[in-house]
């Protein structure tokens, strides 16, 4: 993952880089029990998962972890208004 903003995600693979609108997006998850933060992300029309972490800023209780990130309140203010 490279970046994150309001209309789109650019997502980054090695050499590959891709620019995907939000709405393109399928599921994207918070994955439990680790930290820092790892989400992954998946892309209408391509068949690979993306996993990604966000900055150390983050709570963890109990083993689930709960991302504070600016990034973390971005995507799930995302996730809300697209019901992702």
């Amino acid at each position: 993952m490279e970046s994150i903003g309001n209309q789109s995600i650019v997502i980054k693979n090695g050499e590959w880089e891709e620019n995907v609108n939000w709405l393109d997006v399928e599921p994207l998850s918070l994955i439990q029990f680790v930290y820092p933060p790892l989400y992954n992300i998946k892309i209408k029309g391509i068949e690979k998962t993306f996993w990604f972490n966000t900055d150390n800023h983050f709570v963890n209780a109990g083993g689930f972890t709960t991302d504070l990130s600016d990034m973390g309140d971005l995507i799930q203010k995302k996730k809300r208004e697209l019901g992702i």
